[in-house]
């Protein structure tokens, strides 16, 4: 919960940035932004009730046919993102905190919008929100939709070592942001 609060502070630095036409700055924090995902991910990697692939594996293990399995899959992504379908009002309704999702669903979404930022920055044309809003609301029902099966259902790594890892790594960045 340490490393999610610490986000804040961060896009709050991205923001920042991007309001001060500051290239540099925005890179260096949506760069440190997407770490804190990436390690994020790695943390509750460590333990099975954070395990995206856990949930989607239990979800296809009750469907009797491949049609079937899918199905359960397709629903077990839904009610974990989109809450509805490609234009539901409900996003974010779920917003779970887990291996796989941060890494496979959150991030991408993260780096949908650095890209489409950057290119505002580079080339000092206006932010089109109407047209990130259809090409994230096209991922994300792709996302939904897909059955790619890359996310692992078992643990990896030690949380407390992983942990001793992070605290070091983030101590005294969280400590100044706060």
């Amino acid at each position: 919960q340490v490393l999610a609060n610490y986000a804040t502070p961060l896009q709050q630095k991205m923001a920042s940035a991007y309001k001060n036409n500051d290239k540099a700055q925005f890179k260096q924090y949506s760069t440190e932004f997407l770490q804190l995902m990436d390690d994020m991910d790695a943390l509750l990697n460590t333990r099975k009730d954070f395990l995206l692939g856990k949930w989607i594996n239990e979800a296809r293990a009750n469907g009797l046919t491949e049609k079937e399995k899918d199905l359960y899959e397709f629903n077990a992504r839904d009610i974990v993102t989109l809450w509805g379908d490609k234009e539901s009002g409900l996003s974010e309704y779920s917003n779970r905190q887990w291996a796989g999702l941060i890494k496979g669903y959150y991030k991408q979404r993260w780096m949908l919008f650095f890209k489409q930022m950057d290119r505002v920055l580079a080339t000092g044309t206006a932010f089109d929100a109407a047209n990130f809003d259809k090409q994230v609301k096209n991922w994300e029902w792709q996302w939904v939709n897909s059955h790619d099966n890359a996310y692992p259902d078992v643990t990896k790594g030690d949380a407390v070592e992983i942990s001793k890892q992070l605290f070091g790594k983030y101590h005294n960045s969280i400590q100044q942001s706060f």
